[in-house]
């Protein structure tokens, strides 16, 4: 939980200024009405400003327990900087009327005598001073040459922070590329900031990070074209995608549409109309109805591995949050198929999922779970069409079928958990995910901490279909220790699961025996939750590609 999640469970009505939040202070008697109480955002550090009332001050940890709750640790992870940067000199010339040519140029860029003294815009000769305020400090100063405009320098040694962060008074912040574009759209009655280095820099990111994490949107408005847009969306991929949006206003930026009269209506509509960014590989299960369609008509010739389920027993107690679940099984035991009947199963109980399969393409496992859904073999087309967008905001499927980085997937993963809300996910398998084959052991456990962790961070619950080792006969059964690759991918896994398909030879032997013989035997190796352990007998249907607990027809 974050500082200002904390504030709005406790239900204060407390107004942001930069990185602080502002209200009346809950400790003094009579009660503050003076908004005299300050909280960092970033630190959690507070105080009351109330000198001859209340004047109290602390931690965050301090402030919960006053407030009669247990302290908890703040969501950031703290790093130190790397590097101690240099405080300029806090006075510099401010700008006047009477400094002409800059006054005159200000006033034709659209500038209003308000805009140029609230920003404490300085002027040397024919240069404008931009002041960089950090937390009332001054740490920065840009210079512009107004006649050569290519001309530009800051302060040496000085933090690269943002133009105007300490007038921030919003959860959603807007970013422009340059200083005369956020004191535009202060004109146009919005708060934005200004990165410090145009388009290119990115050296602000690592500095502000704190800062940029106490907010919940992000509307990038960097200048309308090639490389401004470009810079946008590497700025978004870096805060990420799931919070920022990218705005495009009529003309190239926020000042050039002020000089050229664009009203305040029409620069809210472009805000409005911020388009959300997601990762490419992200589809919906609609994007492949043709290829669907078409491998439908293909009839018997798409038939491959028939692998379905029905649901497991009260064995495993359920799919937790949080826990991460290893799959394993030879060839053609079910492992993908039962996964794809669990994601169906989800959908029915309002649950959404995201699945990467590095196997077999969306569009064929798709189909396997529309034959699953209807349990019916051959679909008409409007029953196909139907299904898909019954998937439409329940499953979520990346449009890779080649090997993929870790990165990259748990990136596309956590797009869909923080955008979506998905709580489900799917990795088929683990030989489809790019590892240093020097150190694969290693790189395996690295994997599945990561995938662990992700599972964590989101209360989520993750499946990994991981191949079990080569047994001497193919009807060995395998067992926790068989997984194929290093011992950390169970011991790391909250639940393993093993799938074994019967061949006709053992079904024949338990026959003899007076005994029923399943198609398959689902055995729960590990539970870590509750700590049973079992087995399941599956049978199997060929027409609707489904397992189930009792034998059917």
């Amino acid at each position: 939980m974050t500082v200002s999640e904390y504030i709005e469970k406790k239900g204060f009505n407390f107004s942001r200024r930069g990185e602080e939040l502002i209200g009346n202070c809950p400790f003094c008697d009579p009660k503050d009405t003076e908004n005299k109480f300050s909280i960092n955002l970033i630190t959690g550090m507070w105080q009351c400003f109330h000198k001859n009332r209340c004047g109290l001050s602390g931690t965050f940890a301090d402030f919960q327990r006053k407030l009669g709750d247990k302290p908890f640790n703040i969501d950031k992870n703290f790093t130190e900087k790397k590097k101690v940067y240099k405080v300029p000199d806090q006075n510099y010339p401010q700008m006047t009327a009477d400094q002409k040519p800059v006054y005159d140029y200000l006033k034709s860029r659209g500038f209003t005598d308000e805009t140029i003294q609230y920003f404490k815009l300085g002027s040397r000769e024919n240069t404008v001073i931009f002041p960089y305020y950090k937390n009332g400090v001054l740490v920065n100063r840009k210079n512009r040459d107004i006649i050569e405009k290519h001309k530009m320098s800051q302060d040496k040694e000085a933090e690269p922070t943002l133009f105007n962060r300490d007038n921030i008074d919003s959860d959603t912040l807007l970013i422009t590329e340059g200083e005369f574009d956020t004191m535009a759209l202060y004109q146009y009655g919005l708060k934005a900031v200004s990165v410090p280095n145009g388009c290119d820099g990115r050296t602000w990111i690592d500095e502000e990070w704190d800062f940029l994490e106490t907010f919940k949107k992000i509307i990038i408005c960097f200048d309308n074209d090639k490389a401004g847009q470009k810079a946008a969306v590497e700025v978004a991929h870096k805060l990420g995608l799931w919070r920022c949006q990218i705005a495009l206003f009529p003309f190239k930026d926020a000042n050039e549409c002020l000089c050229k009269g664009v009203d305040r209506k029409t620069i809210y509509e472009a805000l409005e109309a911020a388009k959300a960014l997601s990762p490419e590989a992200v589809v919906s299960p609609m994007e492949f109805n043709e290829k669907i369609q078409y491998l439908f008509e293909q009839g018997t010739k798409l038939f491959g591995i028939s692998t379905a389920w029905d649901e497991l027993t009260d064995i495993i107690k359920g799919w937790r949050g949080s826990e991460l679940t290893i799959w394993t099984g030879k060839n053609g035991s079910g492992k993908s198929t039962i996964l794809n009947q669990h994601l169906i199963d989800l959908g029915h109980k309002g649950e959404k999922s995201c699945i990467y399969s590095g196997e077999m393409s969306p569009e064929r496992y798709l189909r396997w779970a529309i034959i699953q859904f209807l349990a019916k073999a051959n679909p008409t087309k409007e029953e196909i069409e139907y299904v898909l967008n019954w998937m439409n905001g329940k499953l979520y499927t990346l449009n890779v079928t080649s090997i993929i980085e870790p990165d990259k997937l748990l990136t596309n993963f956590e797009y869909v958990a923080r955008r979506y809300g998905v709580r489900h996910f799917m990795v088929d398998s683990l030989m489809k995910i790019k590892l240093n084959s020097a150190d694969e052991y290693n790189e395996q456990a690295n994997f599945v901490n990561m995938l662990c962790d992700f599972s964590k961070k989101y209360n989520a619950h993750t499946h990994l279909v991981v191949h079990p080792r080569k047994t001497p006969l193919d009807r060995d059964e395998p067992g926790k220790v068989d997984v194929k690759g290093s011992s950390h991918i169970t011991d790391l896994a909250d639940n393993v699961i093993v799938m074994y398909r019967l061949d006709e030879t053992m079904k024949e032997k338990l026959r003899s025996k007076g005994k029923m013989a399943a198609d398959t035997k689902l055995f729960v190796k590990k539970n870590r939750e509750y700590g049973s352990e079992g087995v399941v007998n599956f049978y199997f249907n060929e027409n609707t590609r489904q397992f189930r607990t009792e034998k059917g027809d």
